[in-house]
């Protein structure tokens, strides 16, 4: 190769290692841990809504847009008693009446977060609407 020729690819050289130094792997700031998202980026926080299958068991229902995966696991966003979010591991089951049934992880009369977005973080205060619905499955 000539002298030319390596004068003109050394530029080259030096700009890629520095356009892949900030693709590391980090998270965007708008998601990281300790950012604060406002109460009012939670769409609905809904109870736990409980049925009765036709064998008499009683299930309990989530709406299925509340549901976010990560990898195998399947989470939901619970409201706790101090009106904080944390993230909760649950187990699914089949669809029923429009919603997922639960099999494990979440009790009667917990608060879930009706609708999921990758914006929200665990620790964020909500304000909880209890419908009268929702009284009446607690």
């Amino acid at each position: 190769m000539s002298l030319d020729r390596k004068k003109n690819l050394f530029p080259f050289l030096v700009a890629i290692p520095l356009l892949f130094a900030g693709c590391g792997n980090r998270e965007p700031e708008s998601i990281k841990s300790g950012s604060k998202v406002s109460p009012d980026a939670v769409v609905s926080v809904v109870a736990v809504r409980r049925a009765v299958k036709a064998g008499g068991d009683e299930v309990l229902l989530v709406p299925a847009s509340a549901i976010f995966r990560k990898g195998e696991l399947t989470g939901i966003f619970v409201a706790g008693a101090d009106n904080r979010l944390s993230v909760r591991w649950i187990s699914t089951g089949r669809f029923m009446q429009g919603d997922l049934v639960v099999l494990g992880g979440l009790d009667k009369g917990e608060f879930v977060v009706g609708v999921y977005s990758p914006e929200l973080v665990e620790g964020v205060t909500v304000i909880k609407s209890v419908t009268a619905e929702d009284q009446t499955n607690e």
